[in-house]
């Protein structure tokens, strides 16, 4: 059992005890004294008092996760959760209603342009969550890793704080269609985005990978905000090369049905968080 399954039945064990007891006092006790009525009642209101302020608090710590959390903490503590956090980007032409989409490095599918997040700092997730990293040297500090389900709760409130890890999206735009001149330096050399959602797909049961029970995939969407020089460019892109082996253009429906180009060309599932 997890810390806060822990903190869950004490504050259980109080609320019941206590509640049993005042019961008990006023409704089957008739002569009582004076250290029944002055100190055990006392201690018992104490104890409700306490027990659901205690619960408050748990609850509203975890917010919409709570229930996760409780299940994470009390029923499946030491089950196998492999973690993947990471953002994608929105990059959608105005008026065309088309979304652009580049090549997997990893599957061949087209997806949006983003990626795992990166700790950044000394914070080590291996001592701190008993982290197993998923194997891949070159990218060691990328947010994707096994860990005991009871650590969840702790990895989502520490996600959601932003701490220890990127807080940029630039890297993955830089590295996936700047670097790789699908989009010229000097027209996007900056770009402006605003997060416009998150996507939390948590306890999904998969056997991918082995000894694992569960995925919990969260995604933060941004739309990126395109200037007039950048939107003329990408407009000229679609209208002269709108598929290529490196990048695609494509439409909110062929995103829906997760493939495009007469159904030859698969869109990764993930991809419809973006519409």
């Amino acid at each position: 059992m997890g810390k806060e399954g822990k903190r869950l039945l004490v504050y259980f064990v109080i609320l019941i005890v206590s509640t049993i007891y005042l019961f008990v006092r006023y409704f089957v006790l008739t002569n009582v004294s004076d250290f029944h009525k002055e100190t055990l009642v006392g201690l018992a209101v104490a104890g409700v008092t306490s027990s659901v302020v205690g619960f408050y608090e748990i609850i509203n710590s975890y917010g919409s996760y709570f229930w996760k959390a409780l299940n994470c903490s009390v029923f499946i503590p030491n089950k196998k959760v492999y973690i993947s956090l990471s953002y994608l980007l929105r990059i959608k032409l105005h008026g065309s209603e088309k979304y652009l989409l580049v090549r997997g490095s990893k599957i061949d599918q087209y997806q949006p342009v983003g990626g795992v997040y990166k700790l950044v700092g000394n914070k080590c997730i291996i001592k701190e969550w008993e982290a197993e990293p998923k194997s891949d040297k070159k990218n060691q500090k990328d947010l994707r890793f096994f860990v005991k389900a009871k650590y969840l709760p702790k990895i989502i409130k520490w996600f959601k704080s932003g701490k220890d890890r990127e807080i940029g999206i630039w890297r993955e735009f830089f590295e996936e269609l700047v670097e790789t001149k699908i989009v010229s330096k000097k027209n996007f050399s900056t770009i402006n985005a605003e997060q416009i959602k998150t996507v939390d797909k948590l306890l999904v049961r998969e056997n991918r990978f082995k000894d694992e029970t569960y995925h919990t995939l969260i995604y933060n969407i941004y739309s990126v905000e395109l200037n007039n020089k950048q939107t003329k460019e990408l407009v000229k892109l679609m209208t002269y090369n709108p598929i290529t082996n490196d990048y695609a253009f494509v439409s909110r429906d062929e995103i829906k049905k997760e493939c495009f180009n007469n159904s030859k060309t698969r869109i990764g599932q993930h991809t419809k968080y973006i519409i």
